[in-house]
């Protein structure tokens, strides 16, 4: 890679000597790049910085705060939603409690699953815009249960373009073996397979190989799952079945090894209930 200007978030840091560190980029360029550079990278804010060099580990250099202004620009310009996305990077404050722990685990998922150098610039502005909505809720200051539902429902729309872009993204219309979904039919769910009907010798079938949930779904209730996708007041109205099926594919996606970001997140939730 030739000098390239990155404009993205830090997904990851560690040590490295005295004055560097080795970072985990999420650039809309060129996806996760991996590189050395000063440290002093923050975390859940815009970045831009040059990135150089033909080996795996880049040189990064000019690190600034707030995107290029030429990207920023292009920003600005991108209808999402009806929520405000442009944030100014001097607008970014120091995040704690829940939302953090809610941006640590987009940024582990990240790093975790994305393969380097992959341009993806639409999980890109789905996580630039979740970010950005995060950071406006903490400072909205809502009760528990409101802001604790609306960050499952970023969290959950989130996931769901990650597994878009992973090629693994549900289907509530199709089961796993090709066929419509019916309405009468029960089925499981089997991640990475789809849903399957819950017949004689399904756990035998799929259980060598990825965990399997107890839990049933009708096939109206799956196609009505299927109908609230993009809908935010429906997918509401669902969200404990999509935060179960979503948990299921993330753990497989993830070889059933436990994150450090949802641990935080649980343990945030059992304080709150106290």
């Amino acid at each position: 890679m030739r000098a390239t200007a990155l404009n993205g978030y830090l997904l990851h840091s560690r040590a490295y000597q005295e004055k560097r560190a080795i970072y985990q980029f999420f650039s809309y360029e060129h996806g996760v790049v991996h590189g050395v550079g000063a440290r002093g990278m923050p975390l859940f804010a815009p970045i831009w910085l040059m990135a150089n060099g033909v080996n795996a580990l880049k040189s990064f250099s000019q690190i600034s705060l707030g995107f290029h202004p030429d990207f920023q620009a292009m920003c600005d310009g991108v209808d999402t939603d009806d929520t405000i996305t442009s944030v100014d990077a001097v607008n970014y404050h120091q995040i704690k409690g829940r939302v953090q722990y809610a941006l640590l685990y987009m940024n582990e998922v990240l790093y975790k699953l994305l393969a380097a150098e992959n341009p993806c610039h639409t999980l890109w502005q789905v996580y630039h815009t979740k970010t950005t909505k995060l950071h406006a809720l903490d400072r909205l200051k809502l009760g528990d249960s409101d802001e604790m539902q609306a960050m499952r429902l970023y969290l959950r729309q989130f996931e769901q373009a990650l597994f878009d872009e992973l090629g693994v993204a549900m289907d509530y219309q199709i089961d796993g073996h090709g066929e419509p979904i019916d309405t009468d039919t029960v089925y499981r769910f089997v991640p990475l397979t789809g849903f399957v009907p819950d017949v004689a010798g399904v756990a035998d079938r799929y259980g060598q190989t990825v965990k399997l949930s107890r839990l049933r779904y009708r096939g109206d209730e799956l196609l009505m799952m299927g109908r609230a996708q993009g809908d935010a007041d429906a997918q509401l109205e669902w969200m404990p079945q999509l935060s179960q099926l979503q948990k299921e594919l993330m753990d497989a996606l993830l070889d059933y090894k436990p994150l450090n970001s949802r641990t935080l997140w649980q343990q945030s939730i059992r304080y709150m209930n106290q």
